[in-house]
């Protein structure tokens, strides 16, 4: 599993769609699940670690308008 270092004031959201692209529920719940113990902070604090779980992110299907 891979580990990012916090930077004061990092968000959680904002170090998972950093890294995976998305907030999506389903990529979002699989992050906070590896971070369990950073679900109490609203900011981080600079130097605390975020796990990287590996998380199979599905591949996005084009739109088009007339849908």
């Amino acid at each position: 599993m891979n580990k990012y270092v916090a930077k004061e004031g990092d968000k959680l959201e904002m170090v998972c769609f950093k890294f995976y692209g998305s907030i999506e529920t389903k990529i979002y719940s699989e992050f906070l699940r590896g971070n369990e113990r950073l679900l109490h902070k609203f900011y981080l604090s600079g130097g605390d670690v975020v796990n990287l779980p590996k998380i199979e992110i599905p591949a996005k299907k084009e739109r088009y308008l007339w849908e």
